[in-house]
């Protein structure tokens, strides 16, 4: 197995893309539900942006659910973090003959962990992006609902 030091010298070569699919595989089954939550996050963006566009009555609540949702692929990283750090305490908490490898076990643990913070990060940016617009639409086209209904009612 190769030293951490490199593997990171290896990933800071590697172009981003390859870093992420890496980062992805690293992580492993949050990775998935994260992915899956994203999905699910950027297609409730674009509705509570599309409701924003209509004026429907309720945009700024599905906007609000919205950023929630977009949300929900960074927790499923940290989660995916707390369960991986977890298992490397778990598993260096047994019989090991020399406190080095043990160290070197964590310390590799521990930073294939932290991927799953990566993945949900990189997930959550474009369907936070979009929630973020559609709560914008939504409240600047309540504030112009309400303000020219005021005006007409004079």
């Amino acid at each position: 197995m190769a030293d951490s030091e490199g593997i990171a010298q290896k990933t800071s070569n590697t172009p981003s893309m390859a870093r992420n699919w890496w980062a992805f595989q690293e992580c492993g089954w949050p990775s998935w539900l994260s992915l899956l939550l994203s999905a699910l996050a950027f297609a409730f963006s674009i509705a509570a942006f599309g409701l924003a566009l209509l004026r429907a009555h309720a945009p700024v609540g599905m906007a609000w659910l919205a950023v929630g949702f977009a949300l929900s692929p960074l927790g499923m990283g940290a989660m995916g973090e707390q369960i991986g750090r977890s298992r490397v305490d778990r598993v260096i908490s047994g019989p090991f003959a020399d406190a080095s490898q043990r160290e070197r076990i964590r310390a590799e643990g521990y930073r294939e962990a932290r991927s799953c913070v990566a993945v949900g990060s990189t997930l959550s940016v474009p369907s936070l992006l979009l929630a973020s617009v559609a709560l914008a639409s939504a409240y600047a086209l309540r504030r112009k609902r309400v303000l020219g209904e005021s005006n007409g009612r004079r």
